[in-house]
């Protein structure tokens, strides 16, 4: 037994001891001998295997090969290879299907050298709705919402959280929903009342002034039942699906009142909360939009003929397949023959891809774009565009 220890311990003590010049030597050989200058994803690997950054380039071998000229300590991505004991890479047939596989394996793996730039869901903010007896609007950060197991819906993504603060206030008073931290206990009427005699403890004050003024309907002291919390909450659902204005018209009857009584220094601070709830309405219009966009099937011509089709639906993709493979192809048509149902908010797993189809198609990389309605319209187009090519 003491003889198979050594050869192990011995392992262990040289990759201990190796110099990180050396590493990235031994790293900068290996990508000079096999990379290739090709669409592709690459990761990059720390000592106990997990991924430290994931990139993306149509030139691999070369994005690659200049990591290894910037200064050191100086620059991060040559602090990156210090860490760095791996580096693997894939090629891919286009400059799409690399972006949508980076997409995907951030998302898998949330890199820590991936800044916001590189990592899509930490550019945006969402409004989540929790699990729980008194759920309350929330704002977060994507990659926050995408990796907590407790959301029961999301909505965005919204580039910026200040005037969604904003809007969630007034929307929070006008319903009567709680702002509170998730660190408030939260005891419903209908608990309580089962309760009151034997725990003296069910018998609270308020945590805030929010319901002594009539602006949270208070279940951190029991007064209302589950059912009247979740009906002002489901409300608040149907305001940010677009299927309720009910809190803005309230402002603009308030604003009327107030006017009429000479009081303009309320009828701002309305007007100011109606702004509010009104600015929230045009994101989320945005937002719906996208998300209600019709289907549509985009065709890549890829490298070596490596030709792709995307089923893009409501913003995502849902299915890909290779033109060269029938099968992909016939799997493709009956996705696309089945009926879905327009989602009302963004999917957690699916908004970073949402971001991603929304700038290709708004950008540059969109012009011209092989798209059509049907799997079979596509593949006629690109038929066309490979004639085209073809001609002298």
């Amino acid at each position: 037994m003491r003889g198979k220890r050594k050869p192990a311990l011995a392992t262990q003590l040289d990759l201990a001891v190796t110099s990180p010049d050396a590493d990235v030597a031994r790293l900068k050989a290996q990508v000079r001998e096999s990379a290739r200058n090709e669409p592709g994803v690459y990761l990059m690997r720390g000592a106990h295997g997990e991924v430290l950054y994931v990139g993306k380039s149509t030139q691999v071998r070369t994005r690659l090969l200049s990591y290894f000229r910037l200064p050191w300590p100086e620059h991060r991505h040559a602090r990156l290879l210090r860490e760095t004991t791996r580096i693997e890479w894939e090629a891919h047939p286009s400059e799409f299907a690399a972006l949508l596989r980076e997409v995907r394996l951030i998302r898998a793996h949330l890199p820590r050298y991936n800044v916001r730039s590189a990592r899509p869901l930490d550019k945006w903010w969402v409004i989540t709705i929790a699990k729980g007896p008194a759920p309350r609007l929330r704002i977060q950060r994507a990659s926050a919402a995408a990796r907590s197991r407790d959301i029961a819906q999301m909505v965005g993504p919204f580039a910026s959280r200040r005037p969604l603060q904003d809007a969630l206030r007034v929307l929070n008073d006008a319903l009567g929903l709680r702002d509170c931290t998730d660190r408030v206990p939260m005891h419903m009427r209908d608990v309580a009342g089962l309760f009151d005699d034997m725990h003296p403890a069910m018998q609270r004050t308020p945590g805030c002034h929010r319901f002594e003024t009539r602006r949270c309907l208070g279940p951190c002291v029991g007064a209302p039942s589950e059912y009247e919390y979740r009906a002002q909450l489901v409300r608040a659902k149907a305001v940010l699906e677009g299927r309720d204005d009910t809190p803005q018209q309230q402002l603009v009857r308030e604003m009327a009142v107030a006017s009429a009584a000479l009081s303009y220094e309320r009828a701002g601070w309305l007007r100011d909360r109606l702004t509010a709830l009104q600015e929230l309405e045009g994101q989320l219009g945005r937002v719906r939009q996208a998300l209600t966009r019709p289907s549509f099937v985009y065709a890549v011509p890829g490298r070596d003929a490596d030709d792709r089709l995307y089923l893009v639906r409501h913003g995502r993709v849902m299915a890909e397949a290779r033109c060269s493979d029938p099968g992909a192809v016939n799997a493709m048509q009956a996705i696309e023959a089945r009926p879905v149902q327009p989602p009302t908010g963004a999917m957690v797993d699916q908004l970073d891809e949402l971001l991603l189809v929304e700038s290709w198609f708004r950008g540059r990389n969109g012009d011209g774009a092989l798209v059509a309605d049907t799997v079979v319209g596509a593949l006629e187009q690109l038929a066309a565009h490979v004639r085209t090519l073809q001609q002298p």
